[in-house]
């Protein structure tokens, strides 16, 4: 520690120098709360910007053509209790298929069988709030029929 001696009626005495402690004591406590506040504005920026990536990305969408069948599959990831529009058309914009999934579940997942519906171009709506993808179906019969994705 620092401190002088001094003479006071014969004896001597120590005497600690407050200010130089007192100083430190300040500098440490000011270096401390700035770490903190530092801490806490660098975890508010993090949580709004998961927050932001998480409403930008908030749905997705995929068409699967089942081997040796008809048959597509239509897969959606969403966010967990967002409204979802699922709407089969054809290029004419006649409506083979319309529904309104609206339950707590992150996924949607439904077979359709294209089996019913003759040669042309189809397209699959997904709608999620204000975003909305199309998936187009082509269907060519043959002996057996064709089912091209794009």
């Amino acid at each position: 520690m620092y401190g002088s001696t001094v003479q006071v009626y014969g004896r001597n005495f120590k005497i600690i120098l407050a200010m130089k402690i007192s100083s430190i004591s300040k500098l440490f406590c000011a270096l401390a709360l700035t770490l903190s506040l530092a801490s806490f504005t660098t975890d508010k920026k993090k949580n709004r910007e998961e927050k932001t990536a998480a409403n930008a990305v908030a749905f997705d969408a995929a068409l699967y053509k089942i081997n040796d069948t008809n048959k597509v599959k239509l897969s959606v990831n969403k966010s967990a209790g967002d409204n979802l529009r699922i709407i089969l058309k054809d290029k004419s914009g006649k409506v083979y298929y319309n529904e309104m999934f609206s339950e707590n579940d992150a996924k949607y997942r439904r077979v359709f069988d294209l089996d019913e519906v003759g040669d042309g171009v189809y397209y699959f709506e997904v709608i999620n709030n204000k975003q909305k993808l199309v998936k187009q179906v082509e269907i060519e019969s043959t002996s057996e029929k064709l089912i091209s994705l794009r």
